[in-house]
């Protein structure tokens, strides 16, 4: 791309940027341009670009559910993170902007006594993926707290879709593709700041004593199977402490694949495909992938 057709972009822009610095795995080669947008213009100006250009492109959130090919990402990667992190409540209705922080809406929910999102807590990233995959924990969901979405599309209009006309799935929705969220507008309930902090330390606790959170992952690797769990499935196929390369099958949890040391994005591959081999031997079960994949179907630039 004529690098001239982004000096209309008012906000930051980086140039082969390493995706391995902005991913909770420190794995990822570096993206063409990583762009963090200063408006609403920014981004429909870059949509623009990268439209007549025919440039793919990205919005990476926290990169908490994410696995970037070594060869990195042939396009524009999108950071909401600076210019997207407002959080506006009036009584229980809060307006929230897609880059906040999910641990940082759950701060603010703690500190003015608004309970609705407890059973979140821990669940990395920002809101604008929280919405997109219908981020959820201890059978509760983001979409049962979610009046409306509000996003702009590729061809720059912007639209607030109802909650009623939104229909959410297993980290899911049938919002339409390649949109980019802007805000999102939430509806919780009064509650004692006390009780609420309990709740979160509880499931904290939950999660440090289940999960390999010392070592660096995405999470959940693989959705869980209908009428079952997927750590269990992996774990009976013997998987556990599975590794290739600095890749490896947690012994603490089954369905994190974590970075041991200086892990490849095809460390990770190798392993994902190895389990999911093992897994349909032994159970007859296809797991499928939770986490996202950027890069991989793209040729390695020369």
């Amino acid at each position: 791309m004529n690098e001239m057709m982004l000096k209309s972009v008012k906000g930051k822009i980086l140039f082969k940027e390493m995706l391995s610095g902005h991913t909770s795995y420190r794995i990822g080669g570096p993206a063409d341009y990583y762009i963090t947008p200063k408006d609403v213009e920014d981004i429909r100006t870059i949509l623009e670009i990268a439209e007549k250009q025919q440039l793919p492109w990205f919005v990476i959130g926290e990169g908490s559910n994410l696995l970037v090919s070594d060869t990195g990402f042939r396009g524009i990667v999108l950071d909401l993170s600076k210019a997207f992190n407002q959080i506006d409540s009036r009584g229980t209705e809060m307006t929230v902007g897609a880059g906040v922080l999910l641990w940082d809406l759950l701060r603010y929910c703690t500190e003015f006594g608004l309970t609705g999102l407890e059973q979140l807590t821990g669940i990395p990233g920002q809101i604008g993926g929280g919405v997109v995959l219908n981020a959820g924990a201890f059978d509760e969901e983001i979409f049962s707290t979610i009046q409306s979405v509000k996003f702009i599309s590729p061809t720059g209009i912007i639209e607030t879709r109802d909650r009623e006309d939104i229909h959410p799935g297993y980290r899911k929705t049938d919002l339409p593709k390649n949109i980019v969220i802007l805000e999102i507008e939430l509806a919780l309930r009064n509650g004692n700041p006390a009780e609420i902090q309990m709740i979160q330390k509880e499931i904290l606790k939950k999660r440090r004593d289940k999960q390999p959170l010392s070592l660096p992952s995405a999470g959940s690797v693989f959705k869980r199977p209908s009428g079952d769990y997927a750590g269990r499935l992996i774990e009976e196929a013997g998987c556990k402490g599975l590794r290739i390369g600095d890749a490896m099958v947690s012994r603490k949890h089954a369905n994190f694949i974590v970075n041991v040391h200086l892990a490849s994005a095809l460390d990770v591959m190798r392993v994902i495909n190895e389990v999911k081999e093992r897994v349909l031997a032994k159970s007859g079960v296809m797991l499928e992938p939770e986490i996202h994949f950027l890069g991989f179907d793209q040729p390695e630039k020369g």
